[in-house]
């Protein structure tokens, strides 16, 4: 069985909810192996402690710690330097089994997880 090594970057109201959803998902073959977010006070934070997963203050130094074992990252900061800088990480690095997802895509994604039943937060 394949496992997909999920990470996600930005738990704010989008992230928080993505990663609730990735957490219900009833696979073994999806796993969340770590989060970042700058606001580590958060109900978001908290929950992915506690759900055994590895935080991050900073995306950046989360895919340098991670390398190649993530496998996803969807990017959910809402910050275009960020985004640009974690594929400038993955170019610098070599890293090309890592798939960074950005915030349309993972619209796409929610829908299908969700089936359509929740709508996609703002």
């Amino acid at each position: 069985m394949r496992r997909v090594h999920v990470a996600i970057a930005g738990l704010g109201r989008v992230g928080s909810q993505f990663l609730e959803a990735l957490l219900a998902v009833p696979t073994e073959n999806v796993k969340v192996v770590a989060v970042a977010e700058k606001r580590e006070d958060t109900e978001s934070v908290k929950r992915a402690k506690e759900a055994g997963i590895a935080y991050f203050k900073d995306a950046r130094d989360m895919l340098r710690a991670l390398e190649d074992y993530i496998d996803v990252l969807f990017d959910l900061t809402g910050d275009a330097v960020v985004h640009t800088e974690l594929q400038e990480i993955l170019a610098s690095t070599g890293n090309t089994k890592t798939v960074l997802v950005p915030e349309p895509v993972a619209y796409l994604i929610w829908s299908i997880i969700t089936g359509g039943r929740l709508a996609y937060p703002r």
